[in-house]
């Protein structure tokens, strides 16, 4: 049996699954089990696949981290082949876990809870079960304890490094001394009222434009490289002859591009989040995000973005209004 753990916006719940996990499964991983057996209660943890590319490292990042915390091991259901095939992601897949909709028929028990993964870590302890996480888990604190590993987890596959490297190799930015800054643009999702009211939205264009000022004041020999779901509209704003635009190509390989960049400005939603935290420069963010007293910001007392460290560092860059959100 199959115990279900929801983590998402300001509940947690429980649900009974109908579903078991083979006992020959168990036994083909001890180098998962660091050497324990199964008689030693020691259960499995596995996370709903929800959302596109930023959601799933999150979910998985979440499972790791909670799985390492709870002392539990972790597996992945078959909604994460295109995470593995992206990434050199180490947890295997359990192909059993393929019907996910009987999950919901089970709820138990539901509590209201801001961001606490001590009690998700607290309450894993206490079910005797294997556990399936539901939601989408997207904050720091869920995988700091796996931080150094998650680094090397989320390292793109041969076959993507190639394309950043022709890439990059085809719009001359191959030449020794380049400042290569990536920016990520995202709007097509984000003008609705719904997602302005919990915290997110489409930073102004003068954000954008103090952010690529703050790298040109820095750097002389600067080349700014631009993704985004809207390049029409990108194309129509940024005309400057130290830009260039990367097209037609794949989600997982503009996040390559980008995080290839020597340093990023970023944009709002999960996929920049993630781009700003694999990148090994300084990463600029919008301030105004998530909005003071939305939902996101209440949810995780403002603290939506991981401290610095050896690996990156964060710069909070306004709009000139200070507040405008379009």
């Amino acid at each position: 049996m199959v115990s279900f753990l929801c983590g998402y916006n300001k509940c947690v719940g429980w649900y009974d699954v109908a579903t078991t996990i083979s006992d020959d499964l168990k036994n083909q991983w001890p180098t998962l089990r660091d050497n324990r057996t199964f008689n030693e209660q020691r259960y499995l943890l596995s996370v709903l696949r929800q959302g596109r590319l930023g959601n799933a490292m999150s979910q998985y990042s979440a499972l790791l981290g909670v799985a390492k915390l709870a002392n539990r091991i972790p597996i992945l259901n078959p909604g994460y082949e295109d995470l593995k095939r992206i990434f050199t992601i180490s947890t295997p897949i359990e192909t059993k876990l393929t019907t996910l909709e009987s999950f919901y028929r089970y709820k138990q028990n539901v509590l209201p809870m801001p961001l606490n993964v001590e009690a998700t870590v607290e309450s894993l302890k206490n079910i005797s079960l294997d556990v399936m996480l539901k939601g989408f888990f997207h904050h720091f604190r869920y995988f700091y304890p796996v931080v150094h590993k998650l680094r090397k987890e989320f390292t793109f596959r041969k076959q993507i490094r190639q394309q950043v490297d022709e890439f990059f190799k085809k719009s001359n930015l191959t030449e020794k001394g380049i400042i290569k800054v990536g920016i990520h643009i995202r709007r097509t999702d984000l003008n609705t009222p719904s997602i302005i009211f919990q915290g997110f939205g489409c930073p102004p264009l003068s954000y954008f434009t103090n952010a690529m000022n703050f790298f040109r004041s820095k750097y002389s020999n600067i080349r700014f490289v631009v993704c985004s779901d809207s390049m029409k509209w990108a194309r129509r704003h940024f005309t400057s002859d130290d830009i260039t635009f990367a097209t037609n190509h794949s989600a997982e390989v503009d996040m390559a591009i980008l995080t290839s960049c020597d340093h990023v400005i970023i944009s709002n939603g999960t996929f920049s989040w993630w781009v700003g935290w694999l990148c090994r420069g300084t990463t600029v963010r919008y301030k105004q995000m998530p909005k003071y007293k939305s939902s996101v910001y209440n949810m995780t007392s403002g603290g939506h973005w991981p401290p610095d460290d050896d690996y990156n560092h964060y710069v909070a860059i306004d709009s000139d209004d200070n507040s405008l959100w379009e």
